[in-house]
């Protein structure tokens, strides 16, 4: 592999060189047959990593952004709930944040630092109309999430290793003859590696 992948291309170029791919594609847009399977998969393939692995490279924690809330004394007669509320038994609902892939975590805002003793807080995500939200019980929200990661010089080696294996897997039965079980066999050593370096 490359000593730095700074861009798609090279990306995929590295995943085409580990199934034994002889050509290269200078862009993903280009339109050769390498190109076009790897336009379709790769964004794809990114953000599933992302969504299933644990990269601290792509968590963020953001100030959630309110859009409703439950009235402060409940719902007491005359109050009854209604559309404008949170669905039950949800008393906040926020914005979901345009580059959010998974939510981690919904927690109170930090009042001393370090936070000692923290506690999980139930949340949800959900869809109220046609917007996806977050919704909780925690009033002034710190949201923790997994934010979708683009730029491949913003990725760290390991993750570009494992993001590498997984779209050859993808490409190989279009693209090559590889023995499959031999990449699968790769791909387990090199994820085992990658496990031990994150424990490390």
């Amino acid at each position: 592999m490359p000593a730095s992948l700074n861009s798609p291309a090279d990306i995929i170029n590295a995943a085409l060189t580990r199934i034994g791919y002889k050509d290269r594609v200078g862009s993903l847009f280009e339109g050769s047959k390498a190109a076009k399977k790897a336009l379709d998969i790769y964004g794809q393939t990114r953000d599933e990593m992302l969504r299933m692995g644990d990269w601290p490279f792509a968590q963020r924690d953001t100030a959630g952004s309110l859009i409703k809330s439950a009235p402060v004394g409940g719902y007491v007669p005359p109050i009854v709930w209604n559309s404008s509320y949170p669905p039950l038994p949800w008393a906040f609902e926020y914005a979901y944040m345009s580059d959010c892939i998974k939510v981690l975590a919904v927690k109170p805002a930090p009042i001393m630092i370090p936070n000692f003793s923290p506690q999980p807080h139930l949340f949800d995500d959900a869809n109220d109309g046609n917007q996806r939200v977050i919704l909780s019980n925690v009033a002034n929200a710190v949201i923790t999430y997994v934010g979708q990661v683009t730029n491949p010089s913003d990725m760290p080696t390991d993750f570009v290793e494992a993001f590498v294996a997984s779209l050859a897997r993808r490409l190989a039965p279009v693209l090559s003859t590889l023995d499959a079980a031999k990449l699968e066999a790769q791909d387990e050593q090199m994820e085992t590696q990658i496990a031990e370096h994150q424990q490390g």
